[in-house]
């Protein structure tokens, strides 16, 4: 699809009386949670981490506890994030988003059903600055809806590149399209959470129905300028 497409952008809607009364106990629900996993989280990493270091491990154990030590480390930091609560100011990092695409997908590739294909013609190192947890969270849950929506034996097609100062990350799944979600409808927790983290990352949320019926949705993001992370990225 061309650079020059435009689609709707997708929108929470402007806060009612009724959301803001609802929004803080479901706020407080979710931190109760995250605080509670905060101590098994940790102790499945350092159990993890502890057989990884035994060196008799079979490597493809060691495979494999090196995917449990990369899954909990993630959790680990979504947990801190959520303990923040939402629309807590975090601290920006140069964030290599080509490596967080990956993790991503790699990451969601081992519970779906559904196949992933990824494609980054583009391997030009870009950094977005933002928190990483934020962008990961708001790509997976579009890839899970994505997934779901294709179901069993069903392929999501996830393209990555730059256009401009824009990064931009297309799903598109061969199912009935995104959680068979209209165009423009800005309903569903899942996309309302996916519309704020963007906006906290400085970026928008577009769905759009293409001519096969399917739905494309499009994660637009400001690339760093000159696309170099000074002092490092993460």
């Amino acid at each position: 699809m061309g650079s020059g497409t435009i689609g709707q952008e997708a929108n929470s809607g402007p806060p009612t009386r009724g959301n803001l009364t609802d929004a803080h106990p479901r706020a407080g629900t979710v931190q109760q949670a995250a605080h509670d996993l905060r101590q098994p989280v940790a102790a499945v990493l350092a159990l993890a981490s502890a057989a990884l270091a035994d060196e008799l491990a079979p490597e493809r154990v060691r495979r494999q506890l090196e995917q449990i030590v990369t899954e909990a480390h993630w959790i680990s930091q979504v947990i801190h994030d959520m303990l923040d609560g939402p629309g807590a100011l975090v601290d920006d990092v140069a964030v290599d988003i080509l490596t967080l695409v990956r993790d991503t997908v790699r990451s969601e590739r081992l519970t779906c059903a559904a196949q992933i294909v990824l494609q980054q013609k583009d391997q030009t190192p870009r950094y977005i600055m933002a928190p990483g947890t934020r962008i990961r969270r708001a790509l997976a849950n579009v890839l899970v809806n994505a997934t779901r929506a294709a179901g069993p034996g069903g392929q999501v097609k996830l393209t990555e590149r730059a256009d401009g100062n824009t990064e931009v990350i297309e799903v598109v799944d061969d199912g009935p399209g995104f959680g068979s979600m209209a165009v423009g409808n800005g309903t569903g927790i899942g996309l309302q959470i996916t519309v704020q983290l963007l906006a906290e990352c400085g970026g928008r949320l577009q769905i759009e129905r293409l001519r096969s019926g399917q739905t494309l949705v499009r994660l637009l993001l400001p690339i760093l300028a000159h696309g170099r992370a000074a002092g490092g990225a993460r």
